[in-house]
């Protein structure tokens, strides 16, 4: 009797395991196919998108189906503020394209250093105006700077009060409507970028900027976004009011004006001029008093 219950229970152990094991067999060979299908849902959606986007291309600029690119109000005299020379191409390259090829506008650029402390002010100063006349800006409208407080320096943060003293001087002067500029992030996260955006900033907090002048940042995208070139069309479109984006023509001036900083080419700018999209697109948010209250209380 003992024999038979040892011998009907070592059954049952087994045939337990053996339920166990036929489970655990069916639930890796079910995870398995849903990663197989998941896999290749994700690659048909991301081929689809990639045709998309493409698609979407050729509509706006070969094809001009519809209109991509919506403009600020009263832009007809506008400064570009950039904190060294190549920003104007590596961020601003389509919107300025945009206005420099109309005839209405005048566009003007103030550059905040020379990247001097590199040994090599002279060399790029000379850089910058051979971009900007790449870019269709005249030497009489660039203004470029060389403070000793205005380090090209990743570390270091510039005046405030004196960047935005600067910057009144050239807006009242010029007359200007519309002034372009980096956001607190500045594309990059270049402390000198975003020392632009807090100097423009307390222009607007101390109403010390004429009225009708209009203030638009750059927007910055995460690093996906930042590298996805023209695949970012849609999400542009839909997240951004304002927006830029080149042709194949445009394109081309472009990477012709990126190739008069000779000093700065080094291997991963070049890649960046391939695959970037602030090289295609430019996406802007118009400055006011809400958003910048609310980026310095982040701050805080």
């Amino acid at each position: 009797m003992n024999r038979t219950l040892l011998a009907w229970e070592e059954l049952s152990q087994n045939l337990a395991l053996n339920d166990i094991s036929e489970h655990f067999r069916f639930i890796v060979s079910s995870l398995k196919q849903y990663l197989v299908d998941t896999v290749e849902h994700l690659t048909l959606a991301t081929a689809l998108y990639i045709v998309i986007c493409i698609t979407l291309y050729y509509c706006i600029v070969k094809w001009k189906l519809f209109v991509y690119n919506r403009d600020p109000r009263n832009a007809k005299r506008i400064l570009f503020i950039i904190a060294h020379p190549d920003d104007e191409c590596m961020f601003f390259g389509p919107t300025i394209l945009n206005f420099t090829k109309r005839d209405n506008c005048l566009v003007y650029l103030m550059c905040l250093s020379t990247g001097r402390n590199y040994g090599m002010g002279s060399i790029r100063k000379n850089e910058l105006y051979n971009s900007c006349k790449v870019l269709g800006i005249k030497p009489c409208n660039i203004f470029i700077h060389n403070h000793s407080n205005l380090p090209d320096a990743m570390d270091v943060r510039w005046p405030t009060e004196l960047l935005s003293r600067l910057i009144s001087q050239y807006i009242d002067s010029l007359n200007i409507t519309t002034v372009v500029t980096f956001d607190r992030y500045g594309v990059s996260n270049h402390c000198n970028h975003s020392c632009i955006y807090y100097a423009v900033a307390s222009l607007i907090l101390d109403r010390r900027l004429p009225r009708g002048c209009g203030v638009y940042v750059l927007e910055t995208v995460n690093i996906l976004r930042k590298y996805w070139l023209l695949l970012d069309i849609p999400l542009s479109f839909i997240f951004s009011r304002f927006r830029y984006m080149g042709g194949f023509e445009d394109r081309k001036i472009l990477h012709r004006a990126m190739n008069q900083h000779k000093s700065q080419l080094v291997w991963f700018r070049r890649i960046y001029m391939y695959f970037s999209r602030y090289m295609l697109i430019n996406s802007l948010q118009q400055m006011n008093l809400v958003d910048i209250e609310l980026d310095l209380e982040i701050e805080d």
